[in-house]
């Protein structure tokens, strides 16, 4: 099921499916949509969450209590799961995922919630699990938005810069440069970046798609080679490592029985 919610500034439609953002534009400018649309020939997705696990596990298994888990998806699998409306307001919407733990993905037991919110020109994403297992739960999680690169009609992805904060740099900013080849070698990675935000800005006039990115120890930038439309920006509390043990894997927080975790995106609009 699809939700729509809007207030002066944007409409977001959410997807119950991976409580997904499924499309984002300006209040009354249904032509001119800020998120990728999916495209399932280059990639079928819009901006989903990754939990419980951020990136690809070495060879897709890991071991735990002499057992082994394989043939597991990237970024987790909250993302490919139907989650349940649990509140619906004109501005904002929650659900939730319960997962039972089980022998084939993982085995421990949570309880997922999103909540989507807009506030004002922004769309603020708030995830929390929580463990429901009687024993502590290996934890990553982030975000994968794709922002529609380019996103005024005309323009090609060379009109754009991802733009973050470099305290040292002159204008206190600095700049990545969006050529054609850069992501043909798959994402690149900024570990620690000391810049709480990072935007996709139109060169000459100064328009962007903000991710806030304060309190992530790792960020991703990421599209298919030749940027065909969208670049995403990808805040992570973890990161993939060597190995097959998930309680070892960079940026991991253990939670206790009862014990939660909260991540939270906020999308700006400067347009």
């Amino acid at each position: 099921m699809r939700y729509e919610l809007k207030n002066d500034v944007l409409c977001l439609t959410v997807d119950s499916h991976g409580a997904e953002p499924a499309e984002l534009h300006r209040t009354g400018e249904e032509g001119r949509p800020l998120l990728w649309d999916a495209k399932p020939d280059i990639w079928g997705r819009h901006a989903p969450e990754v939990f419980p696990w951020c990136g690809r596990m070495e060879g897709n298994w890991f071991e735990y209590e002499g057992r082994r888990y394989e043939g597991l998806p990237q970024h987790g699998f909250a993302r490919d799961m139907e989650h349940t409306l649990t509140e619906l307001g004109a501005d904002h919407a929650s659900f939730r995922l319960d997962w039972p733990g089980d022998d084939r993905l993982w085995p421990w037991k949570f309880s997922l919630t999103t909540r989507h919110t807009l506030e004002g020109g922004a769309m603020v994403t708030t995830c929390t699990a929580v463990n429901l297992d009687r024993r502590p739960m290996p934890t990553q999680m982030g975000f994968h938005p794709a922002l529609r690169c380019p996103f005024t009609p005309g323009r090609t992805p060379q009109d754009y810069v991802v733009r973050f904060q470099r305290p040292e740099a002159p204008g206190g900013t600095e700049f990545f440069e969006l050529e054609e080849h850069v992501f043909d070698n798959d994402s690149i990675c900024f570990p620690n970046l000391r810049s709480e935000w990072l935007q996709v800005e139109e060169k000459d006039t100064g328009k962007y798609l903000r991710i806030d990115t304060a309190g992530y120890p790792f960020v991703l930038l990421w599209s298919k080679p030749g940027i065909p439309g969208f670049v995403c920006i990808e805040p992570w509390q973890g990161y993939p490592g060597p190995g097959h043990d998930p309680a070892k894997r960079p940026g991991v927080r253990m939670l206790a029985t009862g014990e939660s975790l909260t991540c939270v995106q906020r999308l700006t609009v400067s347009l």
